[in-house]
């Protein structure tokens, strides 16, 4: 809950855009937290009413085939159109401007935005929690905020420009985190100032930057890859086995789904059966 009606103004509102800030896909916003052997995990989407997007690794590519891209989330928020989703984060950050593009895209979703913060949303990762209608954090996950950094070369001219550059991006950072949070810009590049700043659970919310802990019963989402969902009925067959359904059920499943065999005999109630339904299929795989 907010402290004063301020943030709750601000809670009730869609969080801001971030204007550009410049170019260049190789800036990064990286962060040491976590040991470089991080398993990365695809970005997925819960086949219910209201989707979870799991942002599980690096933003951005990280040059090994991997990392999580705006191509990806923009695919899967296409996907989930019209529908409250949950993000769960787990991220130790990455490329700034991919973190930009994540979190402008998020804010324009045309329904309500959850973040979950399960582990720890890390410098580009925090500035795309930010996104959220209603940011949780677990009461042992972390946000982590610090300055931009860059690697440079070239003339002093450059340099400067480099610095100029970095000072831009901190503070188009720091004033989303004003925005989310309702406190002054300027307390923010205090906070950040030569330093990574950890907020462990409650201190996030008393930073302004989550609004609430997760509850630590709270159901586990049941996830499905739509990568790996079947599109034919063998296939299908081949799936529902593999996750130990009856051979009868299956039959009952395709039934009802208007897929049933057509060299099956013939019902006095034949070509009644409902149109596909996949609700079935879904719940055989809970």
């Amino acid at each position: 809950m907010r402290k004063n009606s301020l943030r709750a103004v601000l809670a009730a509102q869609r969080p801001p855009e971030i204007a550009s800030v410049g170019n260049g896909s190789d800036w990064k916003f990286e962060t040491r937290a976590l040991a470089a052997g991080f398993e990365k995990v695809e970005v997925t989407a819960l086949a219910s009413d209201r989707p979870t997007i799991s942002i599980f690794g690096y933003i951005g590519d990280d040059g090994e085939g991997g990392g999580i891209t705006t191509a990806r989330i923009a695919g899967v928020l296409r996907s989930v159109a019209g529908k409250p989703i949950t993000v769960e984060i787990n991220s130790p950050g990455g490329n700034y401007f991919e973190g930009v593009a994540a979190y402008n895209l998020l804010r324009r979703h045309d329904a309500e935005v959850r973040v979950e913060i399960v582990g720890i949303a890390a410098s580009a990762a925090s500035v795309i929690a930010m996104a959220g209608d209603e940011i949780m954090i677990a009461p042992n996950a972390e946000i982590m905020i610090h300055e931009a950094r860059g690697l440079f070369f070239g003339t002093k001219t450059e340099m400067r420009d480099a610095c100029e550059t970095l000072a831009h991006i901190d503070t188009a950072m720091c004033e989303t985190y004003a925005a989310r949070s309702g406190r002054p810009i300027a307390e923010f590049e205090v906070m950040i100032a030569g330093r990574d700043v950890f907020l462990r659970g409650q201190e996030a919310i008393d930073a302004g930057l989550a609004d609430a802990l997760m509850e630590r019963e709270a159901q586990m989402p049941v996830y499905a890859s739509a990568d790996e969902f079947p599109s034919d009925k063998p296939t299908l067959d081949k799936f529902l086995a593999k996750h130990a359904v009856p051979r009868s059920a299956r039959r009952d499943l395709y039934r009802a789904m208007g897929t049933h065999n057509a060299t099956e005999p013939a019902t006095p109630r034949a070509g009644d059966e409902p149109e596909a339904d996949f609700s079935r299929l879904l719940a055989a795989l809970v």
